[in-house]
């Protein structure tokens, strides 16, 4: 299984939207058409920790992802942090090593980011990238560096484009039904995509722990809005975000050549449950 299929299961939960979804066939709205969403709900406001666990056809494990969410003050301004690791399992350490680490910090009432990064650890790949947002000119500064190759600056206009941690908790703060299209903006270093999410139905998904979820089945697709992406390389994904207060991603199914990847939510902690808005699920 090579590394570009493992980190498309894993992608969503910890921020790599880019790597997860299906293709846009059919045409979506235009890129300076994406709407500025205002958050509703806020399910995390008291921090969070997530376990995901990525397995083969439901039976061999692949990898685990852990999604740290905290409120705190950056800078006198109140702020969230989500930082996720991710690492292969021991099995598939043999073929291919990854020990990933992203952050996203992003303001704690808009939900607008300031900086992402992103070290990437996978066999003896190093790169780092470090994102951060110039608020004075609205504009965003990358900085990426990979062993053995020189340093690299890239700088593009916002025009409301999100890093992949906080496109996801943007989708999880908006207001939405079944048959609605969410649509966002999103960079994955010198790349920017434009990123669909199909609300097709609510349905009941078991899980492995033996619980049942009520949750929003959802079709994501992507397009490339640079000349350049890798949204060519992607395939067909299905997630489901649950459909009570927490609107957690709880699990997503990506096909691959040989079956298909599962990921899905096996331990869940909210410390400050009493923090967190609760109003129920979208209508």
């Amino acid at each position: 299984m090579s590394k570009i299929r493992v980190l498309a299961v894993l992608s969503i939960v910890f921020g790599l939207i880019i790597c997860s979804v299906s293709v846009a066939g059919e045409a979506m709205i235009k890129a300076d058409a994406v709407p500025a969403y205002q958050p509703k709900y806020f399910p995390f406001a008291g921090g969070e920790k997530e376990v995901y666990r990525a397995t083969w056809n439901g039976m061999i494990s692949v990898a685990t992802a852990e999604v740290h969410t905290l409120p705190t003050v950056v800078d006198g301004k109140n702020v969230y942090q989500v930082r996720v690791e991710a690492k292969t399992s021991r099995a598939l350490d043999l073929i291919w090593r990854m020990r990933d680490t992203i952050s996203s910090t992003f303001d704690a009432k808009a939900l607008l980011p300031s900086r992402f990064t992103f070290k990437q650890r996978e066999n003896s790949r190093v790169i780092d990238t470090d994102a951060r947002f110039d608020q004075a000119n609205k504009r965003w500064e990358i900085n990426r560096q990979q062993v053995g190759k020189r340093p690299r600056v890239y700088h593009f206009d916002s025009n409301n484009t999100l890093d992949p941690i906080t496109a996801v908790y943007l989708a999880r703060s908006t207001k939405f039904k079944v048959g609605d299209k969410l649509y966002f903006k999103v960079f994955g270093g010198r790349y920017q995509y434009l990123l669909e999410l199909f609300v097709t139905k609510k349905e009941p998904v078991a899980l492995e722990s033996g619980k049942t979820v009520e949750a929003y089945r959802i079709i994501p697709r992507i397009q490339n809005i640079t000349k350049k992406g890798y949204a060519n390389r992607l395939n067909e994904a299905i997630i489901w975000i649950s459909a009570d207060e927490r609107r957690l991603p709880i699990k997503i199914s990506s096909k691959i050549a040989f079956g298909r990847v599962h990921l899905e939510l096996v331990d869940y902690k909210q410390p400050t449950e009493s923090a967190a808005q609760s109003p129920g699920p979208a209508s």
